[in-house]
C-alpha cells in the first residue's frame, strides 16, 4: 500500500475532525438504532439512509445514490425504498433526534447541561449560518430544519449542517476527478486513508466491481499493478482533499480563527470520549487545530 496522504491540516479540515465524532453518534450510538426500530426501521442501513435522507423528504433512491455517492446503488435502492414503505420522513427525523438525545445524555451525562457545551452549540450554529445552499443539498436541507432548544441537539444538529456541507462539496470533488462510487474508496484505500477490509463492506462493493475499479484506475495512469497510487494517482487524490477543504472553508472563514480554534477546544475532548465510548472507527482528533 502507499504511504499515507499527508493532508495540509486546515482549519476546515481540523474542524471536521472534530464535528465527525459529534455527529457520527448517528451511525453508533444504540439509542439511536433503538428509536429507529420503534418506527420500523429494522437493521443497520434503514436507519443509516432514512436518518441521512430524512432531511430530503422522501427522496428516491437515484437522487439518495447520487448524493451519498460512495454506495453501491442496488444496496442504496433495496434501504431506500424500505425505508419510505415503513415510515415518512418527518417521522424518522423525529426518532433520530430523539436517538441521539439519549445517546449523548448517556455518553455526556451532565456536560450536557454545562456552559461549555452550551458555548459549543452557539459557535457551532453560528457556523452553520454560513454554509451557502447552492450545490449543497444535504447540506442545505439540514440547514433548514430549526435548532432544537437544547443546547446539545442544537450542537448536533448544526454540527450535522457542518458535516453534510462538507459531503456535498466532497462529492463535487470527487466528480471532478472523475472519481466514481468505487473508483474513490480504491483511491483512499491505497492513499492509506481507509482500509479496505472495513470500507469494501460498508459500502456494498463486491471483489469483482472493487478489482474492475482497480482496473479502470490503472488504465488512467492512477494505479500501479500493486495497487499502489502512482505519482498520478497520489496528486489526483491530494487535488480531492485539497478542493473539499476549500469547498468547506465558508463557514469557518465566516466563523474567524479565534472562535474557530475555540470551537475545536471545546469540541476535541467531546470527540475523543465519543470516539472511545461507541469504539468509532475514527482518529481521535489532536489535541490542537495545527495537530
Amino acid at each position: 500500500m502507499s504511504a499515507p496522504t499527508v493532508t495540509p491540516r486546515t482549519t476546515a479540515r481540523a474542524l471536521h475532525d472534530v464535528i465527525e465524532p459529534y455527529h457520527a453518534v448517528l451511525y453508533y450510538a444504540p439509542q439511536v438504532q433503538d428509536a429507529f426500530l420503534k418506527i420500523g426501521l429494522k437493521g443497520t442501513w434503514r436507519g443509516y439512509f432514512g436518518g441521512r435522507a430524512a432531511p430530503l423528504g422522501p427522496a428516491p433512491a437515484a437522487l439518495v445514490t447520487a448524493l451519498f455517492h460512495h454506495f453501491k446503488p442496488s444496496l442504496v435502492a433495496r434501504a431506500v425504498t424500505s425505508v419510505w414503505e415503513t415510515a415518512l420522513p418527518d417521522d424518522v427525523l423525529a426518532a433520530r433526534l430523539a436517538g441521539v438525545d439519549a445517546a449523548l445524555r448517556a455518553l455526556l451525562g451532565d456536560a450536557v447541561d454545562g456552559p461549555e457545551l452550551a458555548e459549543a452549540a452557539s459557535l457551532a450554529a453560528a457556523a452553520a449560518a454560513a454554509c451557502g445552499a447552492p450545490g449543497r443539498p444535504l447540506g442545505a436541507a439540514n440547514a433548514v430544519l430549526a435548532l432544537p432548544e437544547a443546547p446539545h441537539l442544537a450542537l448536533w444538529q448544526a454540527s450535522t449542517t457542518l458535516r453534510e456541507y462538507r459531503g456535498d462539496g466532497h462529492v463535487a470533488a470527487l466528480t471532478h476527478a472523475g472519481f466514481d462510487g468505487v473508483e474513490a474508496l480504491v483511491t483512499i484505500t491505497a492513499a492509506g486513508g481507509e482500509v479496505r477490509e472495513s470500507i469494501q463492506a460498508r459500502r456494498g462493493w463486491t471483489d469483482e466491481e472493487w478489482a474492475e475499479g482497480e482496473r479502470r484506475l490503472r488504465d488512467r495512469g492512477l494505479l500501479d499493478p500493486a495497487g499502489d497510487l502512482t505519482p498520478g494517482g497520489r496528486a489526483a487524490r491530494d487535488a480531492v482533499e485539497a478542493l473539499t477543504d476549500r469547498f468547506a472553508s465558508a463557514p469557518w472563514n465566516a466563523l474567524g480563527a479565534r472562535r474557530a480554534h475555540r470551537l475545536y477546544a471545546l469540541l476535541q475532548p467531546i470527540g475523543e470520549r465519543i470516539i472511545h465510548s461507541l469504539g468509532i472507527p475514527l482518529p481521535v482528533p489532536a489535541k490542537t487545530p495545527g495537530g
